[in-house]
């Protein structure tokens, strides 16, 4: 008896830790920036949407593009307008950072109209909507300003813009 209680406890203890660990790596930068989207490119991905999405955003953008998406959690696009402005748009949930000679100037905040949709789509709805109708952008774009003192905030440092 001592010893199945014993076992019992042991797998109880591995269950958590295992448990732990996936909900580490899934909130892990590579995880959601790396693996993820090549998941959603496999035929066996469950999600048919997120599959699709993700092979039009490996298609609509360069492969550097693809490759800065996958390899920092979001996409610089350069303003049609404005020489010295770069929009960063994140991969995931979160706002565009408005990025002007380097320094953050402002966030926006832009949703598509109906909720759900992948997140390889909203990438596209910006960079798209950016590069065709900026005006549009900024007069649909919730504006913020940037927070002082955080991430948000000042020059970006060693994650200097290219």
């Amino acid at each position: 008896m001592n010893g199945l209680f014993t076992a019992m406890l042991i797998i109880i203890l591995f269950s958590l830790m295992m448990g732990r660990l996936l909900l580490v790596l899934s909130m892990w930068p590579t995880y959601t920036a790396r693996i993820a989207p090549w998941l959603r490119t496999q035929s066996w991905w469950p999600v048919p949407a997120q599959r699709r999405a993700e092979s039009l955003l490996l298609e609509l953008l360069t492969p550097s593009e693809y490759e800065q998406v996958c390899a920092t959690g979001f996409l610089e696009v350069a303003s049609p307008t404005r020489t010295s402005r770069v929009y960063r748009v994140p991969r995931g949930p979160g706002q565009v950072l408005v990025v002007d000679d380097g320094r953050v100037v402002e966030r926006h905040c832009v949703q598509p109209e109906y909720g759900g949709l992948p997140e390889a789509d909203v990438v596209l709805m910006h960079k798209l909507l950016i590069q065709t109708d900026e005006e549009r952008y900024l007069r649909v774009a919730n504006h913020f300003p940037t927070r002082g003192g955080s991430m948000w905030c000042g020059y970006l440092g060693g994650t200097a813009l290219r």
